[in-house]
């Protein structure tokens, strides 16, 4: 019965960072994978045994959703599956709204929420845990206007974006397209992203992310290497 209740639940693919505080553990910093009413699977490394209690922090849209969750099962490895326990009637309707395609009901927010809005920085990390390709979904996901700025052991760049699309980049000296490419080697090191209230001028043309990047790595694939 149990089983049939959870898997009655209406799940969604959705990429957000999460931070993770328990066990003995301050904080660990990931993502969450995918996202029900119920719970989530939450990519991890680093797995806690189930029946753990772990508290919770992530964003759905505009909403910050701080909560309490057991762990169901783990995936060695790979991350563990929780199960929400408190979340609130606007949390809940966030959460809905996001896997029903509904409009979110006009609400006013709470003070962690103001205070996380005051904020510039929403979103940072390593790559060690999410991927660039990742962040840069979480990004447009959420339609965020800003800097993405890249650190690495051998380069520095940044990415920005209007409404969650990308519109210009510089790695170095090199700017537009080709400093694109350059930060799209970057796989390790770490990553900040800051919010920006106004537009940047496009020095990059694209209707989405995905095909931007489709068409640059296709391009790259097909260039000579240099002798």
């Amino acid at each position: 019965m149990a089983t049939d209740d959870k898997r009655a639940a209406k799940r969604i693919s959705y990429l957000c960072e999460v931070e993770c505080v328990g066990a003995g553990l301050s904080r660990l910093a990931t993502r969450i994978n995918d996202l029900s009413l119920t719970g989530a699977f939450i990519d991890s490394m680093t797995c806690f045994a189930p029946r753990t209690t772990l508290r919770l922090r992530f964003h759905i849209k505009d909403v910050l959703i701080e909560t309490t969750a057991d762990v169901r099962y783990t995936m060695p490895k790979m991350g563990m599956g929780v199960q929400f326990r408190d979340l609130t009637a606007d949390q809940k309707a966030a959460i809905e709204s996001l896997i029903e395609g509904k409009p979110l009901p006009a609400r006013s927010p709470s003070r962690s929420e103001k205070s996380s809005a005051d904020s510039p920085d929403v979103l940072s990390g390593n790559f060690a845990v999410v991927s660039l390709c990742d962040v840069i979904q979480i990004i447009e996901n959420n339609k965020l206007s800003g800097v993405l700025s890249l650190t690495s052991p051998s380069t520095r760049g940044e990415v920005q974006f209007n409404d969650g699309i990308i519109v210009g980049a510089n790695c170095g000296s090199v700017t537009g397209l080709e400093a694109l490419k350059c930060c799209l080697d970057i796989t390790e090191g770490t990553f900040e992203f800051m919010r920006s209230l106004e537009h940047f001028s496009p020095a990059i043309q694209a209707p989405d992310n995905k095909s931007l990047m489709v068409d640059l790595l296709r391009t790259k694939e097909e260039t000579p290497a240099l002798t």
